[in-house]
């Protein structure tokens, strides 16, 4: 009983409006709205109202620092994000809570625009959701940098890395791009806005480990706080392993910790609280 009661509330299956099955819909909807307008008024239309560009921003658009994050150039442009918002987002969501996420998100496509205005002339335009992406990269890799995780190069070739290899690697071919071909003019990659995510999701790994002296989190809805305030307020009660019911009572509140705050803010006795439980369930 235990081990069916946890696994439907553990937060990795636990629906409760996951913002990347969000995202992914929102991102869907507006390319097929992008392209219907397309078709029916000039190609650049939609990118004339909601693309990032230093003219833009000066007749007011102030809109477009983080709409042009949802526009994208072609099928393959969007199908490279949804499978990293898919594949990298959906870890990081379950670390930092869904409001969190958002916040990290949003920041991540504002940091990144920011870069890109400050590096490129006023001719030329913004789209795509990339910088949100590699922010996301980012954090998973400063998460578990030590874990390894599989790729399938070519969806076909197995390839098993560390994600500080991956992270490094990244860096290095955003840095690369930005000096040799964004800044001389040769090339249509943001790599500027890319490296404004990856800062973002450096910022982001720091305040929500306390590294830095601001907590990356804010307060969830009244009716939310209501219905799991008694859960999550005491963090620092003592876990009684003597029946399976204390357990289960134990484990939920952990559970439900988790939800509200992300894993990051457990603290030492939750984490071993975890751990225990999971060998009791072995042994069942």
């Amino acid at each position: 009983m235990l081990y069916e009661r946890s696994y439907m509330r553990s937060p990795k299956f636990q629906f409760r409006g996951s913002c990347c099955d969000i995202l992914i819909l929102i991102l869907i909807g507006t390319f097929l709205l992008q392209s219907l307008l397309s078709l029916l008024f000039v190609p650049s239309f939609v990118d004339s109202y909601f693309a990032l560009s230093s003219p833009l921003l000066k007749d007011g658009f102030v809109w477009t620092l983080l709409s042009y994050g949802f526009l994208h150039d072609g099928p393959f442009h969007l199908l490279f994000n949804l499978l990293g918002l898919h594949f990298i987002g959906r870890p990081v969501e379950n670390d930092l809570g869904n409001r969190n996420f958002l916040v990290l998100c949003l920041s991540s496509l504002l940091l990144g625009g920011l870069f890109w205005l400050t590096f490129n002339s006023s001719s030329q335009m913004l789209i795509g959701f990339s910088a949100a992406v590699l922010s996301f990269l980012t954090f998973f890799c400063l998460l578990r940098p030590h874990e390894h995780i599989t790729l399938l190069i070519f969806f076909i070739l197995p390839l098993k890395l560390k994600p500080k290899f991956i992270l490094l690697g990244t860096l290095g071919l955003e840095m690369y791009g930005f000096i040799f071909s964004e800044l001389n003019g040769t090339s249509s990659i943001a790599h500027t806005a890319h490296l404004g995510g990856m800062f973002c999701g450096l910022i982001g790994f720091f305040m929500s480990s306390k590294v830095l002296p601001i907590q990356f989190t804010f307060k969830r809805s009244d009716s939310y706080k209501s219905k799991h305030s008694q859960a999550v307020k005491d963090s620092n009660y003592k876990v009684n392993f003597t029946n399976q019911s204390d357990i289960q009572r134990d484990v939920d509140k952990i559970l439900d910790k988790i939800n509200e705050q992300g894993f990051g803010a457990l603290n030492d006795s939750e984490k071993k609280c975890l751990e225990k439980a999971k060998k009791l369930l072995r042994k069942d």
